[in-house]
């Protein structure tokens, strides 16, 4: 890591509320400029993500958040990849529960990803400090029968099984352009999405900042993100697992709404479609009605 930019500049960042505050987004350029050494693109993206977009722009938006429920907190680091997995089968088990029996039906909550990680781990599927695969995890959920769902009474399942999955790259067929990424949500509903992270990502919260729409300067090119890497540490950036439940067409641009793991609250934040690397698509099979009866769980909201 170049001298000039700390782990402060982001503890900092994940401090802030109602707005980002101005005299903190001034220090981060700050940072941002000193650690660039002179390279421009970095700097580019952390200005174009501070202009805030006309909401009264949106000519086209489809949203999932009903199927969201209660965000899966990610407490081991490098376990993106399993807790944004474990999450997508819950949200996609729900969302064909509830469109068939109503909202508010489904009984079941995802376990903290606990058990999976050790198997991911066992398997050598994941490593601390590398991470993993987001196919081979969702190919350890099959294995095992299913992502696990809190201990709770009959008649809710044990476990939420995936009938299958597919693998989506920006460099791999037609792409990831805005048209299909928009398709795939219409007509699949929320996925895995992996994008690259960089130091001024935590500054985004859409509860906070509906307007601001992070990019990171970098995303799709390798030979960026190894710069990235040389210029702010690799413990600031790399690629990230989220969870992908909306969109919205903002002045001719596409804007992908994310479920992230990094706190109780997820965040939220929006992103550039261009940001997404690749993602993955679900299919489950729709349980069974469970009956009427209200089912108490535990809370188990951490991996």
């Amino acid at each position: 890591m170049m001298e000039g930019w700390t782990k402060e500049h982001v503890l900092a960042a994940r401090g802030l509320r109602n707005k980002v505050a101005p005299i903190r987004v001034e220090a981060m350029r700050l940072g941002i400029a000193a650690d660039s050494a002179g390279i421009t693109c970095f700097l580019d993206a952390f200005d174009e993500c501070m202009k805030r977009v006309d909401l009264h722009l949106v000519t086209q938006k489809n949203s999932f958040q009903e199927f969201l429920g209660s965000p899966l907190q990610q407490t081991v680091p490098d376990t993106c990849a399993i807790v944004s997995s474990t999450k997508c089968v819950e949200v996609q088990h729900r969302r064909e529960y509830e469109t068939m029996h109503g909202t508010g039906s489904f009984p079941c909550n995802a376990a903290a990803p606990r058990k999976l990680r050790r198997a991911c781990f066992c398997q050598k599927v994941w490593k601390p400090k590398e991470g993993a695969r987001v196919g081979d995890v969702i190919d350890m959920i099959q294995r095992l029968g299913g992502a696990r769902t809190t201990s709770a009474p009959a008649p809710a399942p044990y476990m939420l099984p995936v009938r299958s999955w597919q693998r989506h790259r920006w460099d791999v067929g037609g792409g990831l352009t805005a048209d299909r990424i928009a398709e795939l949500l219409d007509t699949r509903g929320p996925f895995i999405g992996t994008i690259w992270v960089c130091p001024w990502y935590d500054l985004f919260n859409s509860v906070e900042d509906e307007d601001l729409v992070y990019r990171s300067g970098c995303a799709r090119s390798k030979m960026l993100q190894r710069l990235s890497k040389f210029c702010f540490g690799k413990d600031l950036v790399g690629l990230h697992s989220v969870l992908c439940f909306e969109y919205r067409i903002c002045d001719g641009q596409l804007h992908i709404h994310i479920l992230d793991n990094h706190e109780t609250t997820g965040p939220q934040r929006w992103i550039h479609h261009s940001e997404l690397e690749e993602v993955h698509t679900i299919t489950v099979e729709r349980i069974n009605h469970l009956g009427d009866r209200h089912i108490r769980y535990p809370h188990s909201g951490v991996s």
